[in-house]
């Protein structure tokens, strides 16, 4: 199998095709910090950040009840796995705890030496506390190009005190597309207004698309200070965490007695 698991964390940790990794995995692998792709819970500044400094690092900090997390792997089927986490979070700001239950189902539709494709649905339950959101992560190689679905006028916005430059996107009715090159870290959001849930990243010898439900108009919760927030979000690193980039997608977010569905489908093939 050219798709690479790790049920401890909650992740596909790699997928190769034709001999090339697709994913970002850490050299020396330590905390959170491992790569592939993952799983975390929104919005940000409640259970990552405190205070409201937006370049502060060091007030940032993973939870280890999101990444790792304590993911139990119900069941290890030929075409996949399912995995269940139940967490307690507690907010870093206020100390107000929240405690949700999550499945996570991993379907692989395809596996050869060319294309490998697989379908991610994650079901989260917020049993009492605040509104989470589902925050599907992959970690990437620097140096692709990223092509973003878009409808109608394209716009973007900063998360981090970095800006990016405007004139790094070019643009079409139907596509936005900007290369990561990781020079400066950043991090931009795009709303469901105008995402319509494609994201596909191209590199030397292969293709990585992601296809995501989107809802317009849903509650979404992204971002470490805006209530309502971004369905994609788009990270680069500059070094600091090891260098990479980040393709991110949230869904709409789940009240207190409320569940809600994320299905993600993503495509890597050979080129």
């Amino acid at each position: 199998m050219t798709i690479t698991f790790d049920p401890r964390s909650g992740r596909i940790l790699q997928v190769s095709v034709r001999g090339r990794d697709a994913f970002w995995v850490a050299a020396e692998p330590a905390g959170w910090n491992l790569g592939g792709d993952r799983l975390w819970l929104g919005p940000e500044r409640d259970w990552f950040w405190a205070g409201t400094a937006r370049d502060d690092l060091s007030r940032h900090h993973v939870p280890p009840e999101i990444d790792p997390g304590n993911w139990d792997l119900v069941h290890q089927r030929p075409d996949g796995i399912d995995l269940v986490l139940s967490a307690a979070l507690v907010d870093r700001n206020t100390g107000e705890p929240t405690s949700v239950l999550v499945e996570r189902h991993v379907t692989v539709l395809a596996d050869t030496r060319y294309v490998a494709e697989y379908v991610t649905e994650t079901v989260l339950q917020v049993q009492g506390g605040h509104p989470v959101d589902l925050w599907n992560i992959v970690q990437v190689p620097l140096g692709g190009r990223l092509e973003i679905g878009v409808t109608g006028e394209f716009s973007f916005r900063d998360h981090l005190a970095s800006p990016v430059d405007p004139s790094r996107f070019t643009h079409s009715p139907d596509m936005a597309t900007i290369d990561l090159t990781g020079k400066i870290m950043s991090k931009f959001g795009i709303t469901s207004s105008v995402a319509t849930g494609l994201l596909r990243y191209t590199l030397p010898g292969l293709v990585i698309e992601r296809h995501i439900d989107v809802q317009p108009g849903g509650d979404y919760r992204d971002g470490p200070y805006q209530l309502t927030g971004d369905v994609i979000q788009v990270f680069e690193d500059d070094g600091h965490y090891g260098g990479y980039a980040e393709l991110e997608h949230h869904s709409i977010a789940a009240h207190p007695g409320q569940s809600v569905v994320d299905r993600c489908r993503t495509v890597i093939r050979a080129t």
